[in-house]
């Protein structure tokens, strides 16, 4: 996740003549923010669907099949800062190992998502991809993210895992991982809540912002290809912003 801080401006937002468009003219701070979203269900199994996909395109499409990197934005408005949300779509194949780390320079946070179904997305977090951001970007705040929770009691993944002796990664299991490479543990189901995929970006701007979860509102500008909207927080938000606020030293360079 990038922040890049400009000067402190007084401007007006302005937008085109579409319907429902409003203008608001107030003084800002704009805050860029880049967000890498590593896809960690690639490397193992790449005809297979696609975790960010939940995220980073909020919504179920579990066909969907990324390229190496993918660029999405999308606009907050907290308080009379208005944040530019620059989302990188990274895929964990193995086919792209030498190119990944163009999408790590400058980053503040990296989410790691994997998938709830699938118990070997969760092992390779330690064996590869902690290694490799650490390798990279050595002071980054990393946030796992569990995604597909929903699959946790589907009965034909319960089915189809117990076949191999396996079971859905429980949430005691992320969060131990999380425990593990000093991440705070985020879990989400675009199948169930849209809400669920919203708040990991709302946790990430507002931990990088330093501002409270309660001051999010929805972006009215057209300016974004894309807009996550605020929904009311779960009680566990607060928590997981305080974590990724307690590390404000990154920086990040390709070795």
């Amino acid at each position: 996740m990038l922040i890049t801080h400009t000067d402190t401006t007084t401007s007006a937002s302005h937008c085109s003549s579409e319907p429902g468009c409003v203008t608001w003219i107030v003084p800002v701070v704009m805050k860029d923010i880049h967000v890498v979203v590593l896809d960690t269900c690639w490397d193992l199994k790449p005809k297979r669907s696609s975790t960010n996909t939940f995220v980073v395109h909020d919504r179920g499409n579990r066909s969907y099949v990324p390229t190496v990197f993918e660029n999405y934005t999308a606009s907050f408005e907290i308080d009379t800062q208005r944040i530019e949300l620059s989302l990188w779509d990274t895929s964990g194949s193995p086919y792209y190992d030498n190119v990944r780390p163009l999408s790590y320079p400058d980053s503040d946070a990296v989410l790691i998502c994997f998938d709830i179904s699938r118990p070997e997305t969760l092992d390779s977090v330690m064996k590869k991809w902690k290694g490799e951001i650490q390798e990279f970007c050595p002071n980054t705040k990393m946030l796992l993210v569990g995604c597909k929770s929903d699959l946790r009691t589907d009965l034909s993944t319960l089915v189809e895992l117990s076949n191999h002796r396996q079971a859905p990664v429980s949430y005691d299991q992320g969060s131990s991982m999380a425990k593990q490479i000093s991440a705070p543990y985020i879990e989400c189901s675009a199948q169930q809540s849209e809400n669920s995929v919203r708040d990991i970006f709302h946790v990430a701007t507002l931990a990088c912002i330093n501002k409270n979860n309660k001051n999010v509102k929805r972006s009215k500008t057209a300016r974004a290809s894309k807009r996550i909207s605020h929904m009311p927080g779960r009680p566990d938000l607060a928590a997981v912003a305080s974590d990724l606020r307690k590390d404000k030293a990154k920086s990040c360079s390709v070795m």
